[in-house]
């Protein structure tokens, strides 16, 4: 008869860190995501790219419809807890297309990466709160390959803003961040035209770590 020993198990860890991930791998995206695609937009699983990815394609019309997926309000987040998102991404087109990717509680108070060509040359970075909160040139140009995209949120009222493993210009950012004790915010992304054409963002994957 053999016996095996096993060391002890530690259950600590998981009470200290909270960490969620989606691959998009099978056809259907996971229950904690809800996609708002007005006017013709849509989101697909697309499993039959390496290691599957979610098409974010935009409605084609130059309105304020879009692609646009969230936690469905399933606010869990919180800038003080040092919370991290990362997505692997790229955008079909660098030519009339508006592109989001946040860490939001509503309309008013969130963080975010973006690009919109009628306004931005190179991608944005921005703190927003109570609506307050201007868009910084982040000193990277978009194109039409797969990139990392990271913001990493401190309690030390500190965001930073990451490109492929390197800072962005002008980051951290240290003013308008939504910190209050209520402002719980969710990872969401959108796209969306600025002209009669479709325009797509595939996202390959999104993590999300938070200290508790």
């Amino acid at each position: 008869m053999s016996v095996k020993v096993h060391e002890p198990v530690c259950m600590d860890s998981p009470q200290d860190l909270f960490f969620w991930g989606d691959h998009f791998l099978g056809d259907q995206l996971k229950d904690e995501w809800d996609v708002t695609a007005a006017g013709g937009g849509t989101a697909i699983v697309v499993d039959q790219q390496a290691g599957g990815i979610v098409r974010l394609a935009s409605p084609t019309n130059a309105t304020n419809d879009a692609a646009q997926m969230d936690w469905a309000d399933i606010r869990s987040l919180h800038i003080t807890k040092k919370t991290t998102i990362e997505a692997r991404m790229k955008l079909n087109s660098v030519a009339s297309l508006i592109f989001r990717m946040r860490l939001i509680f509503d309309a008013s108070n969130y963080v975010e990466i973006r690009y919109d060509t009628n306004f931005d040359a190179t991608y944005k970075i921005r703190c927003v709160n109570g609506g307050v909160g201007a868009a910084i040139n982040s000193g990277v140009t978009p194109d039409t390959d797969y990139h990392i995209f990271r913001v990493e949120c401190f309690p030390t009222d500190e965001v930073h803003f990451y490109y492929d493993g390197v800072e962005m210009s002008n980051s951290p950012i240290t003013t308008n961040i939504p910190d209050d004790a209520g402002y719980f915010l969710q990872p969401y992304f959108r796209c969306s035209t600025r002209e009669a054409v479709e325009k797509q963002l595939d996202i390959d994957y999104v993590v999300v770590r938070q200290e508790r």
